[in-house]
């Protein structure tokens, strides 16, 4: 039998609406990188507090950022059109 990995357990932890804001918020803090899915699960949900919503839209901007730097294409990759 496996244990589940410290994120997995964190992320199931935010996402269940029955615990309080302070373990939710613990919990999201905790994840080492979330998926943007989760964090963009947690912004829409009406039922998320305010707080935990404020604290998600900051990761998922980080995590945006990170992907969009991680994929930004160099200027080599680009066709040179007049070269």
């Amino acid at each position: 039998m496996r244990y589940p990995q410290p994120d997995t357990v964190n992320r199931r932890i935010a996402e269940n609406k029955r615990l309080s804001q302070k373990a939710r918020m613990k919990a999201l803090a905790a994840i080492q990188r979330p998926s943007r899915t989760l964090l963009f699960r947690l912004i829409r949900n009406p039922d998320t507090p305010s707080n935990l919503v404020t604290l998600a839209a900051k990761r998922y901007s980080a995590e945006i950022l990170k992907w969009e730097l991680k994929n930004a294409r160099r200027p080599e990759d680009t066709p040179n059109n007049n070269q």
